[in-house]
């Protein structure tokens, strides 16, 4: 990191890109400062709304000393399946794994459709002309049964050249018991294309060979544009002034350099929302309490996650769509397409739906004004009277009420009912929506959420709490400072994290502790010279050891953590009971007769940051009630609610629903059954059911 001169005050940035704004967080480090913005996004160029948004909130750029981002780049290309043009050398035999998948089918509306088709089959992100079958073989011990055929290669990548593609993954079968098969082959597809972008599996390797090939091809199809946009960034960035170090988040919850998270591209696919589960962390950790349901509501997306006992919660297996699925360590979060920006639309059934089409940021929203005609949920909420026009965003935008009327009307009519009855069950479709998409990640998990309060950020999370809270029979809502920023400053709070893995796939019993340990201490190596390679001295590394395991003759593994501490017989002895604990918890069973295979081993380090600064407490003045409103709540109408600012609120003051909260880029709803306080933190805590009281 670079220091800057005495004297000169030190600034920290978090910058965080999503599909309709980019938020910038910053904090001065020296004066314990904050400010908070927002953009709308470029979609095209997100270095051009990164620049923007540091040019508006007019911070010197020669003080800021670091700054944190999150972007969509990876995973908007994925979506839209505007990638690089990518080929795929796999195993001979081997090269129809992205189509085959699991053979699964997701289970919803298409169910039971003949004419499904896997996503990837309807839209591959690399076509079958482009996959190329190579004869060779590395068998299950590692050894090479079948010598690589370097022709093959060598005449694959003239193709690939000459087809015009721009990107090469290699997936060999169990490649990741050894990997020489393949680097060989990348070191051939150099020699004869140096143009092309090539990866191997060798970036994660372990088991699961249709979710190895996933991870490989997802990378090669986004990393020539992710390298590229952050290439550009520096770029912009070191044109504008900007010296100091440039850190991106990663879906380990982790930062890295760019240098070393450019290696792997596809670990940034969504790491604005792993920054909002970051901070969420934060806030159980050092505020409480420890068990929250995060629901973060952008533009375009809501992303939810569980956390319990402060615990970053966090998964081997990640989807960005069905049969797309990737093998690595992540943050367990998941995104749903229903956003502020979502379309308010009929399906081929003539039934409401909100999403998963949104208005993004370009036209945008009706009520934007800026060419947007279709129905969106920001038009809903304008309509409802939850967003007050001239007070959305601070009044740097105001919207426009009769663009979203005329924009619902034409579907109010097809439904046959008013326009403000259409904005109504919008609203609150949406909020099901959300509800049904958080139970799939705690209820259906097994989770009690009479344990759980519900944190609400985004800019459009306050406005929605409520009604979601109420579907999921949640009493208690948490929304932090600078909501609609909270996922940047999530950004603020997230330490550098490596993590290196290998799967020996062997019996746990048989394969022994020195061997055991000897993998852990290679991986710590590995991850130690990534952490060097950024500054970090070995002192400063605090690893975590995880494995997997499952019985003989299953197929899917589960992850456990480990103490810290050397592997020892006795620690064999008692990792073999904690897999037949887990199996009694999780399934209700233990076959304590049969052999656990040990599949994978798995290393984290972490290199602490310094202690962000929190968001200071506001120091209220001024009548708190900006108006009274006619609103529409929970399918009720009021004629006169109060409309609080945010930050003249005075600490422990109640507040009694049905009433609005208004910030610069958040509106909170408080119900008529709900009530409110501020605490000296900041914090607005809203009760369900308790009316009047807290």
């Amino acid at each position: 990191m670079n220091s800057l001169s005495d004297g000169v005050t030190r600034w920290w940035m978090g910058i965080d890109v999503g599909g309709t704004f980019t938020d910038v967080v910053a904090v001065n480090l020296d004066t314990g400062e904050f400010r908070d913005h927002k953009v709308l996004t470029t979609s095209d160029t997100q270095e051009s709304g990164v620049l923007a948004a540091l040019a508006d909130i007019a911070i010197p750029i020669e003080t800021i000393e670091e700054i944190v981002h999150g972007h969509t780049v990876g995973i908007n290309a994925i979506l839209s399946r505007q990638g690089a043009a990518t080929g795929l050398l796999a195993t001979a035999g081997h090269r129809d794994l992205l189509d085959i998948g699991r053979m699964d089918r997701e289970f919803g509306p298409r169910f039971y459709d003949p004419t499904w088709l896997r996503p990837h089959q309807e839209r591959p992100i690399i076509r079958r002309r482009h996959r190329v079958g190579v004869l060779e073989r590395t068998g299950w011990d590692g050894a090479e049964t079948v010598a690589l055929d370097e022709d093959a290669i060598r005449k694959a990548a003239h193709r690939f050249r000459d087809e015009g593609l721009e990107s090469v993954a290699i997936c060999f079968l169990n490649s990741y018991l050894s990997d020489r098969h393949e680097q060989r082959a990348a070191e051939l597809v150099r020699e004869e294309c140096p143009d092309l972008y090539v990866q191997t599996s060798s970036l994660y390797p372990v088991i699961k060979e249709h979710e190895r090939t996933t991870t490989v091809a997802l990378d090669a199809y986004v990393g020539p544009i992710v390298t590229g946009y952050l290439g550009r960034l520096e770029k912009a960035l070191a044109g504008a002034g900007f010296t100091g170090s440039l850190r991106i988040m990663t879906m380990n919850g982790g930062v890295g350099s760019v240098a070393e998270t450019g290696k792997a591209p596809v670990f940034q696919l969504v790491s604005g929302p792993v920054g909002g589960v970051s901070g969420a962390v934060h806030v159980a950790r050092t505020a409480g309490p420890e068990n929250l349901l995060t629901m973060d509501v952008g533009g375009t997306s809501t992303d939810i996650s569980a956390i319990r006992q402060a615990q970053t919660p966090s998964t081997d297996l990640w989807a960005v769509e069905h049969g797309l699925t990737m093998t690595m360590p992540v943050v367990d979060v998941l995104s749903v397409g229903s956003g502020a920006g979502s379309i308010v639309h009929a399906d081929h059934l003539g039934t409401l739906r909100v999403g998963p089409g949104s208005a993004g940021s370009d036209p945008g929203p009706a009520c934007y004004d800026r060419g947007g005609e279709r129905p969106t949920l920001t038009d809903a909420c304008v309509e409802l009277g939850i967003l007050q026009p001239d007070l959305f965003a601070g009044g740097a935008l105001r919207l426009d009420p009769t663009k979203a009327h005329h924009a619902l009307e034409p579907l109010a009519s097809e439904f046959g009912m008013s326009v403000m009855e259409l904005a109504d069950g919008a609203y609150r479709l949406a909020c099901s929506d959300i509800a049904g998409s958080i139970r799939s990640r705690s209820t259906y998990r097994g989770l009690d959420l009479r344990e759980f309060s519900l944190l609400a950020f985004g800019a459009a999370g306050p406005m929605l709490a409520s009604q979601v809270a109420h579907d999921l029979g949640v009493t208690a809502i948490i929304v932090p400072n600078s909501p609609g920023q909270f996922s940047a400053y999530g950004l603020l709070v997230s330490d550098l994290r490596v993590s290196k893995a290998r799967s020996p796939m062997t019996v746990l019993g048989s394969y022994g502790s020195a061997n055991i340990e000897a993998d852990y201490r290679i991986l710590e190596r590995a991850v130690a010279s990534d952490l060097a390679r950024q500054g970090v001295d070995d002192d400063r590394i605090v690893f975590e050891r995880v494995f997997s395991a499952m019985y003989a003759g299953q197929t899917w593994d589960n992850q456990l953590s480990l103490a810290s501490g050397e592997i020892t017989d006795d620690r064999v002895a008692a990792m073999h009971q904690q897999v037949h604990e887990f199996y009694r918890s999780q399934y209700g069973f233990s076959a304590e007769e049969l052999p656990i295979m040990i599949t994978t081993l798995q290393v984290t380090g972490v290199s602490r940051r310094p202690a962000t600064p929190s968001p200071p407490t506001p120091s209220p003045s001024g009548d708190p009630i900006i108006r009274h409103a006619p609103v529409r709540l929970g399918g009720v109408s009021y004629e006169d609610i109060p409309i609080y600012a945010r930050g003249r609120i005075k600490t422990e003051d109640v507040l009694v629903g049905p009433a609005l909260i208004v910030e610069p880029y958040a509106t909170t709803v408080i119900e008529s059954d709900s009530s409110a306080l501020v605490d000296r933190a900041g914090y607005i805590h809203i009760t369900i059911g308790q009316e009047g009281t807290i």
